[in-house]
């Protein structure tokens, strides 16, 4: 193995590395969502059951001409109706999400940072890579692995986006930018776009258009841009591609709405 590829080696460990590290921070906030659902879906047919079988067994009380067994199974019912229901309590009682350690934060400076992890990648898969870093830039209140965990996602992403397209196609864009209210985080890919079937779907968990995807990516960045307050969105583009963009509320805004 040549130096080159051993750096790349090296450096595709290192994304990992800051990935996993990102997804083990927000996995139990997914799995939350996930609990909360599930919680939902299922407590009131619980309570039904349990109501339900707790009137049969009355009734089945009053008139003696029935067999007991039959009292017991009904009673076993309610028992276990009402032993389901508690434990989709503790699931969803477990499952809180962990704090995000939030500090004044230059997305700019984010940006740079994780250059050294993403310029070798672009270049390995021969794609142009183009970073636009609005000057000056508000600061925003966030987690600063969080938000570097979201851009490197959004990349791997984009990457997946382009990489079968000719050599001179491929292209992505990192950009920030600002308004009144928010600091903004785009990846912008000249791929083919999110088909109109999945547009509904691509932040949902577990919901991935890859043969090999885990579905994880892209809900993951909208759990971490939710977190800061923020939101995460996606366009297609008209000449083709498509931008995906976090925003996040500025420093001085947060503060005045304290």
């Amino acid at each position: 193995m040549g130096d080159h590829d051993h750096q790349l080696c090296q450096t595709s460990a290192q994304v990992d590395r800051v990935l996993e590290q990102v997804v083990a921070v927000t996995y139990r906030c997914l799995l939350r969502e996930l609990a909360s659902g599930f919680a939902h879906e299922l407590n009131q047919p619980l309570a039904a059951i349990a109501a339900y079988a707790e009137g049969a067994a009355t009734l089945l009380r009053r008139d003696p001409s029935q067999a007991g067994k039959a009292i017991e199974i009904v009673e076993e019912i309610t028992r276990q109706a009402l032993r389901a229901g508690e434990a989709i309590q503790r699931v969803r009682g477990n499952v809180r999400p962990l704090p995000v350690h939030r500090t004044a934060a230059d997305c700019n400076k984010l940006v740079q940072e994780m250059l050294s992890l993403i310029e070798p990648l672009a270049q390995h898969h021969g794609i142009r890579l183009i970073v636009d870093l609005s000057s000056p830039l508000p600061q925003v209140q966030g987690d600063g692995l969080r938000l570097q965990g979201l851009l490197l996602f959004l990349f791997r992403n984009a990457v997946d986006a382009v990489s079968d397209l000719p050599a001179e196609r491929r292209q992505i864009t990192i950009s920030t930018s600002s308004d009144a209210t928010s600091v903004e985080l785009a990846v912008t890919d000249c791929g083919t776009g999110i088909p109109e079937t999945a547009a509904r779907n691509v932040f949902l968990p577990f919901f991935t258009t890859k043969s090999e995807g885990t579905g994880l990516g892209l809900a993951v960045c909208r759990t971490i841009a939710i977190e800061h307050g923020g939101e995460l969105r996606f366009t297609n583009l008209p000449e083709g591609g498509v931008r995906f963009w976090a925003r996040i509320p500025r420093i001085d805004i947060t503060q005045q709405n304290q």
